[in-house]
């Protein structure tokens, strides 16, 4: 559907897809109703079929803003200086959390996705923004000498973002207990050993 033109509009959508995250987090994508989503925003049902034609569309909405702000919240920038080891710690941390405070949504991610193949496809889409991130930082110091110059850059990236994403998986949908500064020392450490930084 096409963007709101009035700043109302785009207001009401915004506050559609917030109210949505909130209703998804609690009730699960299944039991979810667009009453609810509805009422949760503060708009008559109708209203709601302005912005989405279905619960599925508002939830792919829900989704891609999940991917963005994860993507966000864990980029390092400056945050962690030149060092290549501190930037592969920082990187590392800020994703376990950024995880964390967005676990029981992400649940719901994974719960739809484990049925639905468009969302299947949406969630590796989505995924390839980390590991190409990460692809690009190892080709920068494979560049500099500072890294193994025989590994595949997007193969190892991958590798790595998967141990990354599946550690906050276990962590934090499946409850299994550990010391975050300890397992972020950890993936980092693995992570500079993988990559044979120097």
């Amino acid at each position: 559907m096409t963007a709101p033109a009035t700043a109302r509009g785009q207001r009401t959508r915004a506050t559609l897809v917030r109210a949505a995250a909130v209703v998804f987090e609690r009730a699960g994508f299944l039991d979810a109703r667009i009453s609810d989503i509805a009422a949760a925003a503060g708009v008559a049902n109708g209203s709601f079929y302005t912005y989405f034609d279905s619960k599925e569309a508002i939830f792919r909405e829900v989704v891609d803003e999940l991917i963005d702000e994860l993507y966000r919240q864990s980029h390092v920038g400056e945050l962690a200086g030149p060092d290549p080891l501190a930037r592969i710690a920082a990187a590392n941390r800020l994703y376990v959390e950024a995880f964390a405070r967005h676990a029981a949504l992400y649940a719901v991610v994974v719960q739809v996705a484990s049925f639905n193949p468009e969302l299947r496809q949406h969630r590796q889409a989505s995924r390839l923004a980390f590991v190409d991130r990460a692809a690009r930082g190892l080709r920068h110091l494979q560049d500099g000498g500072q890294a193994d110059r025989s590994l595949d850059p997007d193969l190892t990236a991958a590798m790595l973002c998967g141990m990354v994403e599946n550690f906050a998986e276990v962590r934090h949908l499946l409850g299994q207990r550990f010391d975050d500064d300890q397992a972020v020392a950890t993936m980092t450490e693995i992570w500079a050993r993988a990559i044979g930084l120097r």
